[in-house]
C-alpha cells in the first residue's frame, strides 16, 4: 500500500455532494493508495462544505455520518406559508425562495465556530510566508462587481454592512464564508456585504456560478509540488432539483432564460478550459438522475450516491499513476512516495 498526503479540491452540486462523500471513503480505505491526510482543501458549494469539514479535522468517515444525519429538509426555510407562498414572497423580496440561515446556523454548530483565523498556514522555517495563506478555501461569485472571488483571501477588499473598516478575514466564520459559496441562484437568498472600495453594496452569489471546480487553487510556479491535489468532479445528475425547476418555469421565460444561462456558467468553463493536468488528477463522480436541490431525497437515493462514489474512486485509484501527475504550470512531484507495505504495493503508482 502507498500512504501519502494530498491536497483536495471538490466540485459543488449540492446534494449530489453526498457522492463526493462516498469517493473520499474510498480515497482513506483504498487497498493499494489511501489519502491518510488532506493537507489543504478547497471546494464550491457544497464542495466547500465537504472541504471545511475536513478541514476542521474530521476524517472521511465522519463527513459521511454527518452527511447521513444532515437536515437537508429543514434548509429549504421559506417561511410561513411553505415554497409557494412563504418562498415565492422570499424570492419578490430577497432574491431566494429560501433564507438560507437554518443551514448557516446549523453549520457554524458543527464546526463549533471556526474562524479562517484556526485555518492559516504557518510561514516556512525561513520565514518566508506562504504562497496560500489558508489551508482551506472556496469559491465564491461577486455579482455586483464581476468578479470570482477565493474565499477567504478575497474578504479583505469588502466591509460588512454598518461598518467602517474592512473585514478581517481570519475573524470569519468558515460556516459563514460556506454560506456565500452556496448561495444557490433563486434558491438561496444571496450575500450583501458593501465594496470598501466604491461603498457599494456587492451581491455574492454561489460561485458555481463561475468556476465549479477550481483544481488550480492550490498549485504554485515557484516550485515542484511536494503532494498531489486530487480533484473530485460530479458527472451526470441535474443542476436543479425538479421543485425549484417547476417554480422557475412558473415566472415565465425570463426566469428560464436566467436560470439557464446560470446553469450554463456554472459548467461550461471548467469543462471548456480543461487541462491535461486537471484531467489526469480528476476523479470523475456519477451523480445519477438526482438534482441539486433535490433536499428531500429518500434514504435509499443517498445510499445509492454515496455507493457510486465509492466505486468511481476506486477505478479511478486503478487507472491513476503518480509518476503522470502534472500540476496547471506542468509541473511533476518532487518525490513519488515510496510504498509502505502489503505485496500488492506498486513502487511510482497511485493505484
Amino acid at each position: 500500500m502507498t500512504l501519502l498526503e494530498a491536497d483536495g479540491v471538490f466540485e459543488g452540486g449540492g446534494i449530489k455532494g453526498l457522492a463526493i462523500a462516498g469517493a473520499l471513503l474510498e480515497f482513506a480505505e483504498n487497498e493499494s493508495l489511501a489519502v491518510e491526510r488532506w493537507v489543504n482543501v478547497a471546494g464550491t458549494s457544497a464542495g466547500a462544505v465537504i472541504a471545511a469539514y475536513l478541514a476542521a479535522g474530521h476524517p472521511a468517515h465522519e463527513l459521511a455520518a454527518l452527511l447521513d444525519r444532515t437536515p437537508f429538509d429543514k434548509f429549504q426555510d421559506w417561511g410561513p406559508g411553505g415554497k409557494v407562498l412563504g418562498g415565492g414572497l422570499n424570492l419578490i423580496r430577497r432574491r431566494g425562495l429560501a433564507r438560507g440561515e437554518v443551514f448557516r446556523k446549523w453549520f457554524d454548530s458543527e464546526l463549533d465556530g471556526m474562524t479562517f483565523g484556526e485555518m492559516r498556514v504557518p510561514p516556512a522555517a525561513n520565514d518566508t510566508p506562504p504562497e496560500h495563506p489558508y489551508r482551506l478555501r472556496m469559491i465564491a461569485a461577486d455579482v455586483t462587481g464581476h468578479r470570482l472571488l477565493v474565499l477567504p483571501d478575497d474578504l479583505g477588499r469588502y466591509k460588512r454592512s454598518g461598518e467602517s473598516t474592512p473585514i478581517d478575514p481570519d475573524t470569519v466564520r468558515v460556516a459563514d464564508a460556506v454560506r456565500m459559496s452556496m448561495s444557490i441562484p433563486f434558491f438561496f437568498e444571496p450575500v450583501e456585504l458593501v465594496d470598501a472600495g466604491t461603498n457599494r453594496t456587492a451581491t455574492i452569489v454561489d460561485g458555481g456560478t463561475l468556476s465549479n471546480f477550481p483544481v488550480w487553487l492550490f498549485d504554485t510556479s515557484r516550485r515542484d509540488p511536494v503532494r498531489p491535489t486530487f480533484g473530485l468532479r460530479l458527472v451526470g445528475g441535474r443542476s436543479v432539483g425538479s421543485g425549484l425547476r417547476s417554480f422557475v418555469r412558473m415566472l415565465g421565460w425570463p426566469a428560464r432564460l436566467a436560470s439557464d444561462i446560470a446553469q450554463t456558467q456554472s459548467s461550461a468553463w471548467d469543462e471548456r478550459f480543461a487541462t491535461r493536468s486537471t484531467r489526469v488528477r480528476t476523479c470523475p463522480v456519477p451523480a445519477g438522475e438526482v438534482g441539486t436541490t433535490d433536499f428531500d431525497i429518500p434514504a435509499a437515493g443517498r445510499a445509492a450516491l454515496i455507493h457510486g462514489g465509492r466505486e468511481a474512486a476506486k477505478a479511478f485509484l486503478e487507472r491513476f499513476e503518480l509518476a503522470d501527475y502534472r500540476n496547471t504550470y506542468g509541473r511533476t512531484l518532487q518525490e513519488l512516495p515510496a510504498p509502505t507495505g502489503g505485496s500488492d504495493a506498486r513502487p511510482g503508482r497511485a493505484a
